[in-house]
């Protein structure tokens, strides 16, 4: 089903009207099948059906698109809630007399293409035909489009190039860079959204998601990769079934520090020297600290956003005698790092280390190094950065200082930054209060923010930016870029 927008823009949100949805979800073109329908039809009805039952389709969209800079603003009147409505809300008025707002995206080419690989009998195939052509707009009713319904042949010619992305669902034991999880289809859809419209429900709270990732994306293993400020993650996992809010991140980490300055000093070393490892960094210091680390369950379809482990990163210019220390007293055996205080916890939390070797399942998955380091040219925020700096006003002067904030934390400049007024880029991860973004009383209130970054080339990890970066605040995930934005 081939949809070609009447503007080069897609006009549909994230259910937390943050920025727009992209890309567009296949349980839109389904909804808007059904829109048209006659209920009362039953050959349209079987139609619907089939379609329902269909395995998720792939989505192919424009490789080059984009944020729009404004969200489209409209007047929209308020509805009478009774019969006998007051004079504060009659029709036509407007709540607050502010006109709402909707996240926009732009669009190199206006169209997008919904790819069932399965072919309808012919009775279903002219019903969705008629269907289609019925359908008025995809995502907000003011994105006017033309929908077509045609059959063709598997030529495999549907794979993304420079001009084309197509996002692909994924099977369920497999995991991809850049996941996204879009509604989709499936078996009772149609029933549930004729119900749902008789009780006067939104259609989303009727929808399920399939996890998705762009097909044809070059490997960033066979590109040349910018190598980060960190050598090594030792990453530490808390036992099976314990999980902590992501809120109580620097009392975590800022243990964690605590706990390896006591084992280097029962080790009989000397600590002060270590200024890359205790922080406390002195004139004469120009090199780059340890970041200490809460590990959270992000970016999956079912992910919680909570911590399941910490970790220690080591920077590349981490004097090699300190390091080894490091290394000597986390690793130890026979000791090492085995228990850790932390917060809502009556007794030190048993850790056990997550090598390379480490089994890849699913409870480990958040843990395990490779999550965290691997290479990548696009990056979210799993936990809010903390900014540097009090930005003059919201907009771009926040990328400016998200930019700088990269350049500090010893990363190369973005490509593209894309800010979150509220709410997170990554499935699970969580905005945080501010009590959780300050380390101490007193502290400057600065503000959080989730980002998304896009590197010209591939860069290695761990990437954690803001000024709270040493504490974990602002770990960033990898992820494909182009679930943010264009390459």
């Amino acid at each position: 089903m081939t949809v070609h927008l009447l503007e080069p823009s897609y006009q549909a949100s994230t259910l937390d009207r943050g920025r727009a949805e992209w890309p567009p979800h296949p349980a839109r073109i389904f909804c808007g099948l059904v829109s048209v329908a006659d209920p009362e039809d039953p050959v349209q009805d079987a139609a619907l059906r089939w379609l329902e039952q269909q395995p998720p389709p792939k989505v192919r969209v424009p490789a080059r698109t984009a944020e729009a800079d404004t969200a489209r603003t409209a007047w929209v009147p308020t509805n009478a809630p009774t019969p006998k409505p007051g004079h504060a809300v009659l029709p036509g008025r407007t709540n607050g007399g502010k006109p709402k707002s909707w996240p926009q995206r732009t669009l190199a080419q206006p169209e997008v293409e919904f790819i069932w690989e399965a072919e309808p009998p012919i009775g279903v195939r002219a019903v969705l035909e008629v269907l289609a052509k019925a359908v008025p707009y995809i995502g907000r009713a003011s994105g006017h489009a033309i929908v077509h319904a045609a059959v063709t042949p598997a030529t495999g010619d549907t794979d993304g190039d420079e001009e084309w992305l197509v996002w692909a669902p994924l099977a369920d034991d497999v995991l991809a860079a850049g996941m996204e999880a879009l509604r989709v289809p499936y078996p009772g859809y149609l029933e549930r959204l004729r119900a749902a419209f008789g009780q006067g429900q939104p259609a989303w709270q009727q929808a399920r998601s399939h996890r998705y990732a762009v097909t044809g994306w070059p490997d960033p293993m066979d590109e040349e990769a910018v190598p980060g400020p960190f050598a090594d993650l030792m990453a530490f996992a808390f036992p099976t079934g314990l999980a902590l809010d992501p809120g109580l991140t620097m009392a975590v980490t800022g243990s964690l520090r605590v706990k390896l300055l006591e084992l280097l000093e029962q080790a009989g070393h000397d600590v002060d020297p270590m200024v890359a490892v205790h922080g406390h960094k002195t004139p004469d210091f120009t090199g780059r600290t340890c970041a200490y680390l809460g590990l959270p369950f992000v970016g999956h379809e079912h992910a919680d956003g909570q911590l399941r482990g910490v970790g220690v990163a080591l920077p590349h210019d981490l004097d090699p005698a300190h390091r080894r220390a490091v290394l000597a007293v986390l690793l130890r055996a026979g000791g090492g790092l085995r228990k850790l205080s932390v917060p809502t916890r009556g007794r030190p939390v048993p850790l056990t280390y997550v090598g390379a070797a480490a089994p890849a399942v699913k409870p480990l998955q958040s843990v395990r190094p490779e999550t965290w380091t691997r290479r990548s040219r696009g990056w979210a925020t799993a936990l809010p950065m903390v900014l540097d700096h009090f930005p003059k006003r919201n907009g771009r002067e926040i990328e400016v200082s998200v930019a700088k904030s990269c350049r500090m934390a010893g990363l190369p400049e973005p490509a593209h930054i894309q800010v979150m007024r509220r709410g997170a880029l990554l499935p699970g991860a969580r905005d945080l209060p501010p009590s959780a973004l300050r380390r101490k009383d007193g502290e400057r209130p600065l503000p959080g923010r989730h980002v998304r970054l896009y590197f010209d080339q591939p860069l290695a990890g761990p990437v954690v930016l803001g000024s709270k970066k040493n504490f974990g605040l602002g770990l960033c995930l990898p992820t494909d870029p182009t679930a943010g934005e264009t390459r």
